[in-house]
């Protein structure tokens, strides 16, 4: 009878609890907000430069299968074009990835950016500027932890980089960065921390 009274005192007391911190905590709202999407656009904090992304989810059916000697499937090709080694059933592509800067495009070839599966990007409606000033930070914090490419211009105005994030196998994690300068030079890096497997 005793432990039955303690486990609803501790149920009601957690139910409270939980009730303030969804009250104290927007983040816990702004969490509602966040969805899935296969477009986006992100813009530098200064809004003058702009990466226009787009993904596909190629329909199961349009894939085909790549089968080594042993029959086993090692691959898969979209309409003839075989698809990067990252990639299996219900993973997205990157069919777009444009960058203007000042208005102008800055042309990236696809072999900086085609041969890579796997990236989501999360989006939320939240704008910082509408809230009370002592959320903004709060606001600008939570909106830099969605998954989805971030666009950052060096301090002497020459170049920008660009950051994303992906899943791994085994709950693993890698960034992949591009360096980019206004004259075109590209460079692209994956760090990938090590983890369980």
């Amino acid at each position: 009878m005793i432990y039955r009274s303690l486990l609803l005192i501790a149920l009601i007391c957690a139910i409270g609890a939980n009730a303030q911190e969804t009250k104290s905590d927007p983040g816990v709202e702004w969490r509602e907000t966040v969805k899935e999407v296969l477009r986006f656009t992100a813009k530098s904090d200064e809004g003058n430069i702009r990466l226009v992304i787009e993904l596909i989810k190629p329909d199961e059916n349009s894939l085909k299968e790549i089968k080594n000697s042993k029959g086993d499937t090692i691959g898969y090709s979209l309409k003839g074009e075989r698809l990067p080694e990252r990639f299996w059933h219900g993973c997205t592509l990157i069919s777009k990835f444009d960058l203007f800067w000042d208005g102008k495009r800055i042309d990236i070839p696809q072999r900086f950016w085609r041969d890579l599966a796997g990236f989501r990007i999360q989006a939320s409606p939240l704008d910082p500027e509408k809230l009370p000033a002592a959320m903004h930070s709060k606001a600008m914090d939570f909106l830099a932890g969605l998954n989805q490419p971030h666009v950052i211009l060096s301090a002497d105005g020459n170049t920008v980089l660009i950051e994303w994030g992906r899943g791994e196998e085994c709950d693993g994690h890698s960034t992949i960065r591009w360096i980019i300068s206004k004259s075109g030079t590209i460079l692209r890096h994956r760090h990938t921390p090590p983890h369980e497997c």
